[in-house]
């Protein structure tokens, strides 16, 4: 296994918090959102509040400022 030397703690906390938001919403309703052909805006709202939309956007405009590596994660 190679080991990744660009996140830091803060990234493996972020990255665990997302994987338990992507099970908790949107696991169940994928199934759903394919047949619908879009994914509830309600996900798009919670996944926002979570800061997990952007999150590079600095304060100033409403984001968290967070490095690139965030979005990485997200990814």
């Amino acid at each position: 296994m190679i080991t990744r030397r660009i996140f830091d703690s803060d990234h493996d906390v972020f990255r665990d918090a997302v994987r338990k938001f992507l099970m908790d919403e949107a696991y169940e309703q994928h199934a759903e959102w394919e047949k619908e052909g879009q994914i509830d805006r309600n996900f798009w709202y919670k996944a926002g509040e979570q800061g997990m939309l952007c999150p590079g956007v600095s304060e100033e405009y409403g984001g968290v400022g967070a490095d690139f590596r965030y979005n990485m994660v997200i990814a």
